[in-house]
């Protein structure tokens, strides 16, 4: 439980502001786990919200298309020996705050009789969107060494082009 608790806490730190991707290993291995548990935690989300056809094409453009973001980013601001911490830090984060939404965003598709008013999950579900956007767009600035605001601006086109491609693969149920 201790090493768990080892693992998580930098990427909790990364998601209170009070660390960036510098302050994780440059480890391959971290870097797996940490896209690893992304996957899993994405695979729950994706079967949760939208039609089985969904999940080769939703999950191949949320894992390929952020990865290929960040590295593009990366190497455009000369940066590219970031890479490793800046995915780990995006996917490791992405993995806790996707966690954190999924009872409030998936719990009705589970036939869980508990009864959460909508205005409480569309609150949440914003609010940790709204977190999630932040804290991207905070690794990013730190990653390229550039302001919060150019650090937001792509993050937030990384979650509308997601967002968007999501549309297309069908109604969340």
């Amino acid at each position: 439980m201790q090493s768990l608790q080892a693992i998580v806490r930098p990427f909790w730190q990364i998601a209170l502001f009070r660390a960036g991707p510098e302050s994780l290993p440059d480890s391959r291995p971290l870097l797996v786990l940490a896209i690893a548990v992304y996957i899993v935690v994405d695979v729950m989300v994706i079967m949760a919200l939208y039609p089985r056809h969904a999940l080769p094409p939703l999950l191949l453009i949320d894992v390929g298309f952020l990865l290929v973001w960040c590295a593009g980013i990366l190497r455009l601001f000369g940066f590219a020996g970031r890479v490793q911490q800046t995915l780990s830090a995006l996917f490791g984060t992405g993995a806790l705050l996707q966690l954190l939404a999924f009872p409030f965003s998936a719990w009705p598709s589970f036939g869980i009789p508990v009864e959460i008013p909508l205005f409480l999950r569309v609150l949440v579900a914003v609010a940790i969107l709204l977190w999630s956007v932040s804290v991207y767009g905070h690794i990013l600035a730190r990653a390229i060494s550039k302001s919060m605001g150019v650090g937001l601006t792509f993050a937030i086109v990384y979650f509308i082009v997601i967002y968007e491609f999501a549309a297309q693969w069908g109604q969340v149920r």
